[in-house]
């Protein structure tokens, strides 16, 4: 063994935790140098906050590859965190606190071994930026006080349209409205020193978007939409502490056992995913569960190569939460080289296991024949990062979401404020574009692989897909409650795009999707968001197969493709189910919309009343191949 250097930490840091804290620096047998941390605050009034931005402080120093934790818990708190402005695309933005600022690092690696990491309050537990060749690994990330409200539904009156809950959150009732209270608790200091010695961090967070979940199937409930809650009339009256009657226009009230879950407001709930990579590249994150976090489990964007295997969003045992992560397990905007996603587990998310997509801006005005204002639409992209000079882009007509120019080269990005951008082209864009045209980022796309994961009891979809390059998705179970599979495309409100090329979605298995009940979601939808569905005539996305998988289903709809120039659906074998009753009966099992070269055949559909299933194809869709169908009747 070679020899050991110890390191001590600062005597302020040492007083603040009172647990004799130490580093440990030593090299391996291949001169690696790896930092130990010993004896990091297992107790939980300790904070080992400040202890690890040392650390990181003295990795970036020292060349240090390797940050390794003792198996333990570690309480994470803002006090002594530094804190970044940082504008999250699809979060929302502000200056966020961080343990673990890996800004700037190339080449280390985070072992955590086992050890469980709880954040108290409106942290960001990772901050990536600028960095390269990072290895994070065996941890998980968990908070004292969750994100979410979670009420115990004990009485209802349907007359009145109120019920009752039951909830040990800190809460509070003010006003008529109710508030989730996350306040931290007391300063980990001030029992051991006999006075405050930081002012406790807190705020309070106003229910807002809601849905009802079932204790039973530990899943939202089938139907769920007929329980919602307009967010901005929620009344509510504590009857005693704990107890909370709530009131609204709602179709039907929640029954009695089921728990009501809220978020926050639209807009104000998405303040602390757990990691967040910026401009960085080639990381790598293992055996990792994300028990809860105030957004998104992982959100990267203007990254590149990124692979998850074993990062799982999943409930903690025992927790008795109903809720994992308050949006998207995982979402990827703007990265590209390659995205790997493998043995992974996400449950229990209020938005979609992941999200692979570009985001188009808009034109706010044309400048002259090489420059255009543009700007971003939705709230929660204002900072975003569309593109540097030497970007490849083109422009897409606002109507019919077709390219208007291609070739073109940015040879500037100004930025004006957090919304406005003056682009600049290369060569000239005369005739070629209007104003609330869009622009789309073609150099940012990825690559992706999609394999071996469990997506289940979630709210929303499993995997949206937006990539025109080639993407697998292949050995998985999705049991989401909207569409299992996405591919849109849209100038409307969130702006994702682009066209999807080369996806393959083979060897999957899809089990009773689509039982959320707000509007008919196909298993698998192909569905640009165009503004006149009535007149659509060109193709947006191209090549998508759909193959041998095995579709477990209760409802009728199982693929609606629109505008694909190449759609093949074969070899699949679906199995109506009576999981629940259909909420769409009478909608086609397949229906194609716009299509040109489509192949249909070899499916196998067992139905429990024994008919076939039923096919659409309109009048637009052209080349068609139904050879060695017998699974499907055609509509007329």
């Amino acid at each position: 063994m070679s020899k050991q250097v110890f390191l001590l930490f600062l005597l302020f840091f040492v007083l603040l935790t009172d647990s004799n804290a130490q580093q440990k620096t030593h090299q391996n047998s291949s001169k690696e140098k790896i930092l130990v941390l010993k004896e990091l605050g297992t107790i939980a009034a300790n904070d080992a906050t400040p202890i690890v931005v040392a650390a990181l402080k003295t990795c970036k120093k020292e060349g240090i590859s390797k940050l390794e934790f003792p198996k333990g818990i570690y309480h994470f708190y803002p006090t002594f965190a530094p804190d970044f402005y940082c504008a999250i695309t699809n979060n929302d933005n502000g200056l966020k606190r961080t343990p673990f600022p890996l800004i700037d690092f190339d080449g280390l690696e985070i072992d955590g071994n086992g050890s469980e990491f709880i954040f108290h309050g409106k942290m960001l537990p990772f901050i990536i930026q600028n960095s390269s060749n990072l290895t994070l690994k065996n941890f998980s990330i968990d908070w004292q006080v969750a994100f979410t409200l979670e009420g115990k539904v004990v009485a209802n009156n349907p007359e009145k349209k109120s019920f009752d809950i039951e909830v040990s959150t800190p809460h509070k009732v003010q006003y008529g409205h109710l508030y989730l209270t996350l306040e931290r608790e007391k300063s980990p200091y001030e029992n051991k020193y006999g006075f405050r010695f930081a002012v406790p961090e807190g705020y309070d967070l106003q229910a807002g978007q809601n849905i009802l979940w079932d204790p039973e199937t530990m899943a939202p409930y089938y139907n769920t939409v007929k329980y919602d809650i307009d967010q901005h009339s929620i009344a509510a009256e504590e009857l005693k502490k704990g107890l909370i009657r709530l009131s609204g226009p709602v179709k039907q009230v929640p029954p009695v056992g089921s728990v009501f879950v809220t978020k926050g407001a639209y807009l104000y709930n998405r303040t602390s995913p757990a990691f967040w990579s910026f401009k960085s590249k080639n990381l790598l994150f293992n055996n990792i569960n994300v028990h809860h976090a105030g957004a998104m489990g992982l959100i990267a964007e203007r990254s590149e190569n990124i692979t998850l295997d074993g990062f799982n969003v999943v409930l903690k045992k025992g927790s008795g939460r109903m809720v994992t992560t308050t949006a998207d397990a995982t979402h990827f905007c703007n990265v590209r080289g390659e995205i790997i996603i493998r043995n992974c587990v996400f449950e229990n998310m209020l938005d979609d296991a992941t999200n692979i997509h570009g985001t188009y801006v808009r034109v706010n005005r044309v400048l002259d024949d090489r420059r255009v204002a543009v700007e971003t639409y939705h709230p929660h992209q204002n900072g975003y990062l569309f593109g540097e000079a030497g970007d490849s882009v083109r422009i897409i007509e606002s109507n019919t979401l077709q390219p208007t120019a291609t070739g073109l080269v940015l040879t500037n990005v100004e930025r004006v404020n957090e919304k406005i951008s003056i682009l600049t082209f290369n060569k000239s864009i005369k005739g070629k574009v209007d104003q609330y045209y869009g622009i789309e980022n073609i150099s940012w796309y990825p690559t992706a692989i999609i394999e071996n994961n469990i997506v289940r009891n979630n709210r929303a979809r499993g995997f949206l897909v937006s990539v025109p390059r080639k993407v697998i998705v292949r050995n998985n179970h999705i049991s989401s409650q909207m569409a299992a599979i996405l591919v849109s495309g849209d100038l409307a409100l969130w702006n994702e795009s682009g066209p999807t090329d080369s996806l393959i979605i083979e060897n999957n298995t899809f089990e009773n999707c689509a039982y959320g009940g707000n509007r008919v979601h196909a298993i698998f939808s192909i569905e640009p968001d165009y503004v006149d569905k009535n007149n659509i005539n060109e193709s947006y996305s191209r090549n998508i197969f759909i193959r041998n998988n095995q579709i477990k289903t209760f409802d009728s709809p199982i693929l609606l493709a629109t505008s694909v120039d190449g759609i093949v659906f074969e070899g699949n074998t679906i199995e109506q189910t009576n999981a629940y009753e259909p909420l769409f009966p009478n909608t086609p099992n397949l229906k194609i919309v716009n299509c040109n070269r489509v192949v249909i055949g070899n499916n196998t559909y067992k139905s429990l009343s024994g008919k076939e299933g039923t096919l659409s194809i309109d009048e637009k869709t052209t080349n068609v191949d139904l050879k060695k169908n017998k699974s499907f009747a055609k509509l007329n």
